[in-house]
């Protein structure tokens, strides 16, 4: 039996008066028109007024590195960042906003039947890793007013499940993926099914899936950690009767790998040998991995006298940290330094070789468990993200870009970071400047004042409380959002 209804309903359903926006993602080829069209508009404007202000202004951008590098970066913020208010920083996933009266006005013609009261919503981890995105999505998504979650996850790992617990939320979990609809207990068909690990998860559960994609009662949350991966033909195989029957929702880990996704999604059909008679848009999210860790309470005096230290995070992996470049640079930092200070690799796996020059300085940190590995990262002045590889500023998420943030620890970050990882905040990171090295931060974190040192990491942890609290707000549009489009018939096409 279906009811006539206006959005507002389904908001106040989900626990929220508010009114969301919906956006749409645009290829790259429609963002560079956007672009040439509105620099067509200024640069006329510019014309009739001076000839010279033109060229002043091209030299202007020419020969400055720094106010190049803030354009691209207020780029990726208006792509996919925006502030709604002085408290709930938003990332979003558009450019182009309906207004909300012209989405009530398109909803209100439409029906809805059966909305259900209660979201049912599973969360399949099928893999030994990514922890931390787990406890995030478990953070925003049980935070819901009106949502079921249940985790099915292969096997917590370094006492993850204590940093859910300290979450006090209720969730079911975690239960082994292989009952996800399995066994008679666990047969509730998810209104949602969030992949975790969504590049994997697609190879490793295909009978469930497609059983899940005939019933046609479930939305596809597929989360994504390597971007590029979504140009191999498998995947792409995997994934379109998803895209064909509008099922699907892609939530990237940060905005450089979002756009990096929609520039992907969008050429899919050049080698396709049957094309989309349409080009393909499935909505693109950007979901902060970040959530709250209750950590140590230090003074400053008391970080003061531990001295400074500085940490690098992750896989003890060539191919994921410059270690080689990191040690040398080191040496040659303690060579001068007149200060002693300390390293700190805090990661699993095969241990990096260290010079005998910088032994003493390198600590390994090894197989903590997440309580004491926030703890000892909320203790350091500074992570290093030490990316081996470029490809994490284009197409990959790091974790250590979350990680300092959960911990309360600045980054050292050069503007390239800032500009891929948009949602960190500035004044949250020791900044690298154009024609320096990491150690040269580190010399201007030495010459700094505890007080000075403090505020900074009071920076970062207010910016991660922002992208905590705007988690929760998006999470529950996007299931709102899902949930229209789902059960309201008249709303197709509302997040195209």
């Amino acid at each position: 039996m279906g009811f006539s209804f206006r959005k507002g309903s389904v908001m106040e359903r989900m626990g929220y008066s508010d009114e969301t926006k919906f956006h749409q993602i645009e290829s790259l080829g429609g963002a560079l028109d956007a672009l040439r069209t509105k620099g067509s508009r200024m640069k006329q404007k510019i014309i009739a007024g001076s000839i010279v202000s033109v060229l002043l202004v091209f030299a202007f951008l020419a020969f400055s590195p720094d106010t190049t590098t803030s354009s691209l970066r207020q780029e990726q913020l208006n792509k996919w960042w925006k502030t709604h208010d002085g408290t709930d920083a938003a990332i979003e996933n558009g450019i182009w906003n309906k207004t909300p009266e012209d989405q009530e006005a398109e909803v209100a013609q439409g029906t809805c039947d059966n909305v259900p009261e209660i979201i049912q919503v599973a969360i399949l981890e099928t893999v030994r890793a990514h922890d931390e995105v787990d406890a995030a999505l478990v953070h925003s998504l049980a935070s819901q007013p009106n949502v079921n979650l249940t985790l099915y996850q292969q096997e917590p790992r370094f006492g993850s499940e204590k940093i859910f617990h300290a979450f006090g939320l209720d969730y079911a979990g975690p239960l082994h993926p292989d009952d996800f609809m399995g066994t008679d207990k666990h047969t509730t068909i998810p209104d949602f099914l969030v992949l975790t690990t969504c590049e994997l998860a697609l190879r490793q559960a295909p009978k469930r899936l497609e059983a899940l994609l005939e019933q046609g009662k479930t939305r596809l949350i597929c989360i994504v950690h390597h971007s590029d991966h979504w140009a191999e033909e498998q995947r792409k195989s995997d994934i379109r009767p998803w895209v064909d029957a509008g099922m699907i929702d892609f939530w990237t880990l940060s905005p450089h790998t979002a756009t990096f996704l929609s520039n992907t999604i969008a050429a899919w059909d050049s080698n396709d040998s049957q094309p989309w008679d349409n080009p393909p848009s499935p909505p693109i999210r950007v979901f902060v991995p970040i959530f709250p860790v209750v950590a140590p309470n230090i003074t400053i005096s008391e970080k003061a006298m531990q001295g400074l230290s500085f940490a690098m995070q992750g896989d003890y992996d060539p191919h994921r940290r410059d270690y080689k470049h990191i040690f040398e640079r080191l040496g040659n930092f303690l060579a001068e330094a007149e200060r002693n200070v300390s390293m700190h690799l805090l990661g699993q796996g095969n241990r990096p070789e260290v010079p005998e020059n910088v032994k003493a300085h390198v600590f390994f940190d090894q197989g903590l468990s997440y309580t004491d590995f926030y703890a000892l990262l909320s203790k350091v002045s500074a992570v290093l993200p030490g990316f081996a590889s470029p490809e994490y500023l284009d197409r990959k998420a790091s974790s250590s870009v979350p990680a300092s943030l959960i911990a309360g620890t600045p980054l050292v970050a050069d503007r390239r970071l800032l500009e891929a990882y948009a949602y960190v905040e500035e004044e949250s990171v020791w900044l690298q400047e154009d024609g320096e090295n990491e150690f040269d931060v580190v010399g201007r974190m030495l010459a700094a004042s505890a007080k000075e040192r403090e505020q900074k990491s009071q920076h970062a942890k207010d910016n991660a409380q922002r992208i905590i609290d705007g988690n929760v707000r998006r999470v529950g549009e996007w299931l709102e959002t899902g949930i229209i489009q789902m059960y309201c018939a008249g709303s197709e096409g509302e997040d195209d």
